[in-house]
């Protein structure tokens, strides 16, 4: 259910494509906006999805930029892969 939510929202908040720069291990990894939300949406698991729809529509509660945490989450996906 997440899944369909998250989609939504992302949908819905159009917004603009970012590339994300992530230093880790003395490399820079270009990470794009566009390219993380698809793996939100279509990768992560309902549980982590759970978190991330919480933690995006409280920021956009509050009127924050949701690509503060896409950044953040960006950064973990660099450090966990690379």
């Amino acid at each position: 259910m997440s899944k369909k939510k998250l989609k939504t929202f992302f949908d819905e908040k159009e917004l603009e494509p970012r590339t994300f720069s992530i230093s880790h291990n003395e490399k820079v990894h270009m990470v794009e906006s566009d390219f993380l939300i698809n793996l939100i949406v279509n990768s992560t698991p309902e549980h982590e999805q759970r978190k991330i729809l919480e933690k995006i529509v409280a920021i956009d509660f509050k009127n924050g930029d949701v690509n503060h945490f896409l950044e953040h989450l960006a950064k973990g996906y660099v450090v966990n892969n690379f």
